[in-house]
């Protein structure tokens, strides 16, 4: 895992207890599957860069404070508006950005074609 309920705890302030406890740890592991898809890398066997465990806490934090599958919510007139259908947890734009630089490249790039029937450009000197 990439934090701790410890490390939750800790930014928060607080101690969880009881079923809050398993509610956290479910976020973790969640959080946890969710940025190691994005990196397309595994923390199991290593310690993750505190940057990476940073976004990962502050994810979880905030599916701590919010309803799960509320996109939006206005208290005049009462409306709710859910995203992901209410099922799907995701990680934020903001998470996204800030991990993107930890980001693994395997299997992504470009090869540089060379032919040996086309000659390179010759300088002309004047």
């Amino acid at each position: 895992m990439l934090m701790s309920l410890a490390d939750i705890e800790a930014r928060m302030g607080q101690v969880f207890e009881d079923e809050r406890v398993d509610q956290v740890n479910a976020f973790i592991t969640d959080v946890t599957a969710l940025v190691e898809t994005f990196l397309r890398r595994s923390f199991a066997t290593s310690a993750p860069p505190a940057a990476v465990k940073a976004v990962a806490c502050l994810e979880v934090i905030r599916y701590l404070n919010t309803d799960p599958g509320v996109a939006a919510d206005r208290v005049g007139d009462l409306s709710t508006s859910y995203a992901y259908a209410g099922a799907v947890v995701v990680l934020s734009k903001e998470a996204k950005d800030a991990l993107r630089p930890f980001r693994s490249r395997t299997g992504l790039g470009s090869i540089q074609l060379v032919s040996r029937y086309i000659p390179d450009p010759v300088e002309e000197t004047p």
